[in-house]
C-alpha cells in the first residue's frame, strides 16, 4: 500500500482554506451562540455537501490494496476533525493525508481543510479532514469556532505528542469535552500519540496511552508523521470505525473477512487465544480490551 502524491491530469485535490461554516451562521457582534441541532448534518454528510452533488473530486485514491469494488455505487463523505495542542503534529498528519510533500508544505500554510477519497477494503469513502482547531484558536471568536468543531465531526482524532505530557493531559480533557457534548452519539474517536520516533524524549509511555483509551472508550494508535509511520493505518482505521457504526452487521462481517485475509497466521492465532482465555478470566478480559483499543478494525 502506497500513498500516491503525484498530481495527475485533471484530478485535483480539493483544499479549502477555511472551515466550511455555513455563511448564514457567521457570528456577529451579538450572535455568539452555535445552533446545535439545525446545522448539524447527519452522519455521512458535510455542511458544504448536498446529496446528489457531483462536484466533489480528489487528487488520487488511497488504496488499502483490496481489489473488490463497492457494489452500492453510493458516495460516502465524512468530516474528520483533528483536535489537540499546538505543535503536536496535527498539520503534519493532515499534509500526509492530503499528499503534500514536506518540501511543499510552506505553500499551504493558509490551508486547513483537505478532501480526499480513500479505497478501504474495496469500497470508496471520501474524508474531509479539518485541521482548524489550532489555526482558529487565536482569533476573537475562539469559543464559537471550537464549539463548532466539537459538533460537526463525524469522527475525531485527538492528537498529543509523546514528548509532551501536558499535551497528553490536554487530550484527556478534550475527550471529556466530547463525551459531554456528544454523549448520545456513537461517533468514532481515536487517540493518537504522535512523534513516536523521538524515543529518547518520550514522556508518555505506550501503556499510558492505551490505558487512557480504555478508560475513555476510544481507539488508540501511535504515529510518527516525520517517518509516515502508522499514518496510513490511522486514516484507514477512521474509515473502518465509521463503517462499523453506520452499516449493518452483515456488511461489516463481509468487510471484516476481507481485512482478516490480510492478517498473518501468527496474528490470527494470538487473536483466537486472547478471546478463548478472556472468556474465563476477568483480568485477562480487561487486558484483551486494552489490546483491542489499538485494533482500528473492530469496535
Amino acid at each position: 500500500m502506497t500513498l500516491n502524491t503525484e498530481r495527475e491530469g485533471k484530478a485535483t485535490l480539493r483544499r479549502r482554506a477555511s472551515t466550511p461554516i455555513p455563511s448564514s451562521h457567521q457570528p456577529g457582534p451579538r450572535d455568539r451562540e452555535l445552533p446545535v441541532d439545525s446545522h448539524h448534518p447527519p452522519l455521512g454528510q458535510s455542511a458544504s455537501y448536498q446529496p446528489g452533488d457531483k462536484s466533489i473530486h480528489s487528487l488520487a485514491n488511497w488504496s488499502s490494496g483490496s481489489e473488490e469494488s463497492d457494489s452500492s455505487g453510493a458516495e460516502c463523505l465524512y468530516r474528520v476533525v483533528l483536535l489537540g495542542d499546538h505543535g503536536v503534529g496535527k498539520s503534519s498528519l493532515a499534509n500526509i493525508f492530503a499528499g503534500i510533500q514536506e518540501k511543499d508544505a510552506h505553500n499551504y500554510i493558509e490551508e486547513d481543510t483537505y478532501e480526499r477519497t480513500l479505497t478501504v477494503d474495496g469500497e470508496e469513502t471520501t474524508l474531509i479532514v479539518m485541521d482548524t482547531w489550532a489555526t482558529e484558536k487565536q482569533e476573537e471568536d475562539e469559543n464559537w469556532v471550537q464549539d463548532y468543531c466539537m459538533q460537526v465531526g463525524n469522527a475525531y482524532v485527538i492528537v498529543y505528542s509523546i514528548t509532551e505530557r501536558s499535551s497528553f493531559e490536554s487530550a484527556s480533557e478534550l475527550r471529556i469535552q466530547l463525551r459531554r457534548l456528544r454523549q448520545a452519539e456513537n461517533i468514532p474517536i481515536i487517540l493518537v500519540g504522535n512523534k513516536s520516533d523521538l524515543v529518547r524524549c518520550r514522556e508518555v509511555a505506550v501503556e499510558e496511552g492505551r490505558a487512557c483509551a480504555v478508560v475513555f472508550d476510544c481507539k488508540f494508535i501511535e504515529t510518527s508523521a516525520s517517518l509516515h509511520h502508522n499514518v496510513h493505518e490511522l486514516f484507514e482505521g477512521i474509515v473502518r470505525q465509521i463503517r462499523l457504526r453506520r452499516d449493518s452487521k452483515e456488511a461489516n462481517e463481509r468487510r471484516r473477512s476481507i481485512y482478516k485475509r490480510k492478517e498473518s497466521v501468527t496474528k490470527k492465532a494470538r487473536r483466537f487465544l486472547d478471546r478463548l482465555v478472556a472468556k474465563n478470566n476477568k483480568k485477562m478480559a480487561r487486558k484483551v480490551r486494552s489490546k483491542s483499543c489499538h485494533d482500528l478494525a473492530v469496535l
